[in-house]
């Protein structure tokens, strides 16, 4: 009796470090590079919003934590949390592609201007009004 205790307090003891070990793990996984790493798919700023804007279910499934080179039109620049933000719009319409940039890139921001064409590559994170690109980076 005393051992079939010991067996399963053991057991679950055992699987609760393994959890642990492997929550840390993950949580601590690093960052893909966006630098370094190549792009999923190549898109249109336009294409992509459109494809959120007609199907959201089927654009998120298609394009969420993909690395996506995108080619648009700059509609304004700001800043949030210290990091730029880019924003790419649709002239059709009120919805558009908010891309923050990495801190590394602030600098590439400062010198775009509303309306210039630009290449941006990160990581679609899905639609929330507006497509959400997360760690960007222009590229030149």
């Amino acid at each position: 009796m005393k051992n079939n205790k010991f067996r399963i307090i053991s057991g679950i003891f055992i699987f609760v470090i393994i959890s642990l070990f492997l929550l840390l793990k993950s949580y601590n996984k690093p960052h893909k590079d966006i630098r370094t790493s190549k792009a999923d798919l190549t898109l249109n700023a336009e294409y992509l919003l459109n494809q959120f804007l007609e199907d959201e279910d089927a654009a998120s499934k298609k394009y969420a934590d993909n690395i996506i080179l995108l080619k648009g039109e700059v509609f304004e620049i700001s800043t949030h949390d210290g990091n730029s933000v880019i924003t790419l719009k649709n002239q059709y319409s009120d919805a558009s592609i908010i891309c923050q940039l990495i801190p590394e890139d602030n600098i590439n921001a400062l010198k775009l201007k509303k309306g210039q064409n630009v290449t941006i590559k990160g990581i679609c994170s899905g639609f929330l009004l507006d497509v959400i690109m997360v760690r960007c980076i222009i590229v030149k």
